[in-house]
């Protein structure tokens, strides 16, 4: 024994288990190798239980709160389906009433009579010819707007427009009281 061991153990500092302890060589480290490793891993693994795959028994709370979420979300799920079908009629009306207001179309460049027509509070006006003034006042003519211009069609056309759209504008003068300057 080395004498500080000995003086240690005299002073009552430590045992002689610990003074046997301190005297022993330290053992010697050893890198596992990677087969060593997998096969120490492979040891401990065999070891362990298996897990079993156990579901869970839900609570009639779960299976109702699973059950109300399906449900919120098919009707979320119709809503949207029926706000783009919506959507679709809405697009397919209008492209259907700008094709009929095109080609039926029967704006004159060279027009020159002023006609003052009311929609709403407003009074608006158009120029036309004398012959679109007197089917105005007839009431064989319409007026309603395309891409925000005021746009004179046949009466029968402008009926269809308000079968297909009642909210779109279309002014009868003859059911409207329009009149001209």
């Amino acid at each position: 024994m080395s004498s500080l061991s000995d003086q240690l153990l005299k002073a009552g500092l430590v045992t002689k288990e610990q003074v046997e302890k301190a005297t022993e060589k330290p053992k010697k480290y050893h890198k596992q190798t990677k087969t060593e490793a997998k096969k120490n891993y492979l040891r401990v693994k065999k070891a362990q239980p298996k897990k079993t795959a156990t579901k869970k028994e839900l609570t009639d709370l779960e299976k109702f709160y699973q059950e109300r979420a399906k449900i919120e979300n098919k009707e979320k799920q119709d809503a949207i389906r029926a706000k783009k079908e919506a959507a679709r009629i809405k697009k397919e009306t209008n492209k259907k009433i700008n094709l009929l207001i095109s080609e039926n179309l029967l704006n004159d460049e060279v027009a020159d009579i002023r006609y003052n027509f009311v929609i709403g509070t407003t009074i608006k006006y158009l120029f036309v010819t004398e012959e679109q003034q007197q089917g105005l006042m007839e009431g064989k003519l319409a007026i309603t707007f395309l891409g925000g211009k005021r746009s004179l069609i046949p009466v029968e056309i402008g009926r269809q427009i308000l079968k297909l759209n009642p909210n779109k504008i279309v002014n009868i003068p003859s059911e409207s009281q329009g009149g001209s300057d």
